[in-house]
């Protein structure tokens, strides 16, 4: 299990709260393995990832824009190529390899997430609170 810590707040608050849920939904992978229930649960983990995935790279995706993040279309990409990773390894828990599956699906998510909200969200919440620091002055 992956254990929140403060080093992961990128500092916005909405988004340090959907990466927790993030977490969430990895560490639930987690407990499915655990109890032996990959067969059973992965399918439905899986989708609940995919479609908080969704949700929180458009939040971020409009944060980005309200603020003219320059590295927004980068950002995007980078959004648009998990997706399409998370979709091809999905198509896998389906394929009757349900615990190797969810191992793959496990270890991808964690390095992901983990390089994704350290490096480009970190990036981007720098950008944000410098102009934001600069608005107010």
């Amino acid at each position: 299990m992956l254990a929140w810590e403060s080093g992961y707040k990128i500092g916005e608050k909405d988004m340090d709260a959907q990466h927790l849920v993030l977490f969430a939904l990895l560490n639930q992978i987690d407990a499915n393995l655990g109890a032996d229930l990959a067969g059973e649960c992965i399918a439905d983990v899986v989708g609940a990832l995919e479609a908080y995935i969704g949700y929180h790279f458009a939040h971020e995706e409009a944060l980005m824009k309200s603020w003219d993040y320059p590295g927004l279309d980068r950002h995007i990409a980078l959004h648009q190529r998990f997706s399409a990773d998370l979709a091809r390894l999905q198509i896998e828990v389906g394929t009757g390899q349900a615990r190797s599956a969810a191992l793959k699906l496990r270890t991808f998510v964690l390095e992901w997430l983990l390089g994704h909200i350290m490096e480009s969200d970190a990036d981007y919440a720098r950008f944000i609170a410098k102009a934001d620091k600069a608005r107010g002055a």
